[in-house]
């Protein structure tokens, strides 16, 4: 990473440095080629011709560095500044002195992943300070009268064969010089002439390159070669090799040292001198290192020159960043055959402290820790952190009720803060109400720094504000020091964990939880509490009417790990305390009772109740929620568990009187013991729920009446005036939920063994059955009807005698109602109804002279598929008679009779079995079925 970080600057500054020099990355930095190499070179020298205009070098870059620059990282300065724009937070990181993982040498990247390629030079002006060698190639224009141009190339000798001149030594002569000489040579010869002179092909020269360089030899180069170029160009400095003490030596002498930190880090080209025939660079070893690591902008190892103390080889590294702890700075050294050591810097007002070879200077970063700013979260409009002052208030904080959102509980607020010497978090709980009204009271506490408001709201799970303070302080929490939490379950606002403060009482922590709900049970509630350090359970029974009479000892100060829990109309209170009763099962211990009761009967809450110190009867029928309406007040009973010789028990049962008018021993007021079972009784005939009865049609006062437990049919026709003059007491129909649910259970069954009943009939014998049921369709045809029946209903239809119930009250005929009883009582009905296989299925007006038999003939008489012997009469009261007799009126055994009928009867004659095909007879048979069923009340005994 550090290798992408700083490569790029590195390179660019480079680039930049160089081509500002007039084109000299341009001009000078050709291809060079090693010896060997020579005769396959294109490259050697400039292309022979005129100059041509300046053209962009074709580059090409390495594919290293390519990717230096696709996955190029984010600096530390833009990791600090996005850390910076998170919200303010006061979390503390633990924060070890770490730095880079791993340094490099610093300027060595250059030769790695500079552009790897060049294009050959072409066309680019000579600078004036080129040195003129044999081989280089000029081209003289004379303009004049007549006009000449010369091609002359330099000698081995160092001259130039001009024509009419002679000859010119221009070899050690600059290019400048060069054309000055030979102007002036031709401007005496031809007089008023203008004489251009330039370049067109440049002499090579070979350099040697020895010492730590990355491949040592002899090499051909350009004339126009600089000593930085050749470096590049053939391959660089290893890292053994100085940067800061390159030698070029010609004729054994130094002619010039080239120090590469200048470049790279001032862009300074001192030193860097074009190279000449014969040159020798020299690349000594590297000398002192230095290595600095941690907040800097420029970590690497560094080689040091005259750089001497901290702050030199600080401003190699391109200085300290703003996250730099300057008085923790270190430096690690070799203390000789001993090993390392450290030496401790204080950079805040610069450092003068020597460095030595092999030092490592570790720069390490500010703690990473807010201070003198307050927090501000919660219900407000714009939480955050905020400058902490001395002598800062809440008032100061939130300065007027417009920072709050709609909602705000302005009855109860917190303070989170870090206590700096118990190293523990703290909170503390004020009026938010009374701080703003009241800015001088003690609810206006002082703010430290570090501490965060938090602002409730109405309607928002409390606990789960909180929850962050509460899992610190459980982080914190030890054996001796136990997390300074109470719980509250039950029927509350805001239940779940609360940190509370050293003096946080009972009412307090439900103030903190949103305070009592409407309908809480004032006179019961139960505090848990365990001890330390055996870790039993304590239970103790909460009155809330005691508080509001100023007994502390209801309302007492909580410790940690408190549950408080609070109960309502409607809370089950057994399944609440559960868990409670389950610790206080866990930690008997053999040969003794858990301290548990349990109650049940006429009570709101029955179950099992932790017990308490001196709790009596009356405690736990007010632990239960109370008796209810139906509870008998006068004595209950009490089953007690006692142990014999701590192996076996026995139960014992006594009365016990509720009232003090009794006159038994025992009584509310005595004390339980564990494993006590209190039953309450129900008031003797007690009724829950009064008896509703409808009753409609002819009566005088119709509607619905609510009736006593023994109540009967004739005593609320009585309540409803009697009956009207037109009313039919014999067609009554009377409809009872009871008689419904037993004909649905019979229905349903006989329903549910359709299927084999039709079996048995297409399976047993009849007279020319293939022939009325044909073999291939007559199964078919039934399995169809049976698909196409749905679930019939009851009506519940119950049969009476109402002339018999409601003359004089006959007890034989009267009967007691039930609860959803329905009484119909209809008009006068004056006519008989004919159905089913008759020639003119119609009604008759009723007549006492005629019975069954005369109401069929009437109707034309029975069809010739009838079955008439098994006629049946649906009377008006709901019976149903058949018209088979052994005393026939025909003179046949079991022959229809001429039996009697009623006003309003109907009289039903089916279809023959035996006569019809197999879908006849199924929808026949059900239908038969079916209404039978719902005629008769007694339809469930025949299945039992």
């Amino acid at each position: 990473m550090l290798k992408r970080r700083y490569l790029l600057p590195t390179l660019m500054s480079l680039l930049v440095v160089v081509t500002s020099n007039t084109v000299v990355a341009q001009s000078r930095y050709g291809v060079l080629q090693p010896d060997d190499l020579q005769k396959q070179s294109a490259l050697a020298a400039a292309p022979s011709g005129a100059d041509e205009p300046l053209v962009d070098s074709e580059v090409q870059l390495s594919k290293d560095a390519l990717m230096s620059v696709a996955t190029d990282q984010p600096s530390e300065l833009e990791k600090t500044v996005a850390q910076k724009l998170e919200p303010v937070s006061l979390e503390e990181r633990i924060q070890e002195q770490t730095v880079q993982p791993k340094l490099e040498q610093f300027g060595y990247d250059i030769f790695s992943s500079i552009p790897s390629t060049f294009a050959p030079v072409v066309g680019i002006p000579v600078p004036e300070d080129y040195v003129i060698g044999p081989g280089d190639s000029f081209k003289v224009q004379v303009f004049s009268v007549t006009d000449v141009e010369y091609n002359l190339v330099v000698t081995r000798e160092g001259r130039l064969l001009v024509p009419e001149v002679g000859d010119i030594q221009v070899a050690g002569l600059t290019f400048k010089e060069a054309k000055t000489v030979l102007s002036e040579s031709l401007n005496r010869i031809r007089v008023g002439a203008k004489t251009v002179v330039t370049l067109s092909e440049l002499h090579t020269i070979q350099v040697l390159m020895v010492g730590e360089v990355t491949q040592p030899g002899s090499y051909t180069v350009s004339g126009l070669s600089s000593l930085l170029n050749t470096l590049i160009a053939t391959g660089g400095i290893s890292r053994t090799g100085s940067l800061r003490n390159i030698q070029v030596k010609r004729a054994g002498a130094v002619i010039a040292t080239f120090d590469l930190y200048d470049l790279l880090l001032k862009g300074v080209e001192t030193g860097n001198v074009y190279l000449r025939q014969g040159d020798i660079v020299f690349v000594p070893p590297i000398g002192k290192t230095v290595g600095v690591a941690g907040e800097v902008h420029r970590p690497a190892i560094y080689e040091v020159s005259e750089e001497n103390s901290v702050s030199q080889v600080l401003s190699l590294a391109g200085g300290l960043l703003p996250t730099a702890a300057k008085s923790k700075t270190q430096i690690e050294r070799i203390a000789g055959d001993n090993g390392y050591t450290l030496v401790q810097v204080d950079l805040s007002n610069g450092s003068n402290a020597d460095v030595e070879n092999g030092d490592l200077i570790r720069v390490l970063p500010v703690v990473e820790k807010m201070d003198n700013v307050v927090l501000l979260n919660g219900h407000v409009i714009t939480p955050g952190g905020y400058q902490w002052r001395p002598e800062m208030r809440i008032t100061d904080l939130i300065t007027s009720k417009r920072m709050l959102l709609q909602g705000t509980d302005f009855s109860i607020a917190a303070i989170e803060r870090e206590n700096v010497e118990t190293k523990r978090t703290e909170i503390s709980y004020f009026s938010l109400e009374a701080a703003l009204q009241s800015p001088n009271s003690a609810q206006n506490s002082l703010l430290k720094p570090r501490d965060r408001v938090i602002v409730f709201n109405t309607h928002t799970a409390r606990a789960e504000q909180l929850s962050s303070i509460v899992n610190k302080m459980r982080n914190e929490a030890t054996a001796s020091q136990p997390a300074p939490i109470a719980e509250l379950y039950g029927f509350v606002k805001h239940g779940g964990s609360y940190p509370i403060e050293s003096t946080t009482r009972v009412l307090d922590l439900i103030e903190y939880a949103g305070g009592l709900k409407p309908g809480t049970d004032n006179r019961y509630a139960v505090l848990a509490r365990t001890i330390k350090p055996s870790g039993l359970v304590d239970i103790t029974a909460l009155s809330f009417e005691s508080f509001n009479r100023g007994l502390t000892a209801h309302n007492p100060v909580l410790q940690a790990g408190d549950r408080l829990y609070l109960f309502g109309p409607e809370s089950d209170r057994p399944a609440i305390l559960k868990d409670e009763v389950k610790r206080l099962r866990e930690q008997v211990a053999f040969g003794e009772l858990a301290p548990i009761i349990e109650v049940g009967g006429a009570v709101a809450k029955p179950g099992a109740y932790p017990m308490t110190a001196g709790m009596r009867i009356n405690d736990l029928i007010t632990a239960a929620g109370g008796m209810t309406e139906s509870a008998y007040g006068l004595t209950a009973t009490l089953s007690r568990r006692s142990l014999l010789n701590g192996e076996f028990s026995k139960i014992d049962r006594f009365d016990i009187a509720l009232t003090s008018n009794s006159a038994l021993v025992e009584s509310g007021d005595s004390i339980l013991k564990p494993y006590d079972s209190l039953v309450l009784h129900q008031k003797p005939e007690w009724i829950n729920k009064p008896k509703r009865i409808t009753i409609e049609g002819e009566v005088l006062y119709p509607g619905t009446f609510e009736v006593d437990k023994r109540e009967t049919l004739c005593g609320v026709v009585q309540q409803a005036g009697g009956f009207t003059e037109d009313a039919y007491l014999f067609g009554t129909v009377f409809l009872r939920e009871s008689v419904r649910k037993k004909e649905q259970e019979a229905l349903d069954k006989i329903l549910g063994e359709m299927d084999d009943l039709l079996a048995e009939v297409h399976l047993s014998p009849g007279y020319e059955k293939d022939q009325k049921m044909p073999v291939n369709q007559g199964t078919n045809d039934t399995f169809q009807v049976i698909k196409q029946l749905a679930p019939k209903q009851a009506r519940g239809r119950l049969v009476i005698d109402m002339d018999a119930a409601v003359a004089n009250c006959n007890e034989s005929a009267d009967l007691v109602l039930e609860d959803g009883d329905r009484i119909i009582i209809p008009k006068y009905q004056d006519e008989v109804s004919v159905v089913g296989q008759v020639y003119f299925p119609t009604s008759h007006k009723f007549r006492s002279d005629r019975a069954a038999l005369d109401y069929i003939n009437l109707s034309g008489g029975t069809k010739e598929l009838a079955q008439r012997e098994h006629a049946y009469i649906v009377q008006a009261n709901g019976e149903v008679m058949t018209v088979r007799s052994k005393a026939s009126t025909w003179g046949w055994l079991m022959s229809p009779a001429n039996v009697a009928v009623t006003p309003g009867a109907t009289v039903y004659v089916p279809l023959s079995v035996d006569r019809i095909n197999g879908r006849e007879f199924t929808q026949s048979w059900v239908d038969i079925f079916y209404k039978l069923a719902l005629s008769t009340a007694s339809v469930d005994y025949l299945f039992k």
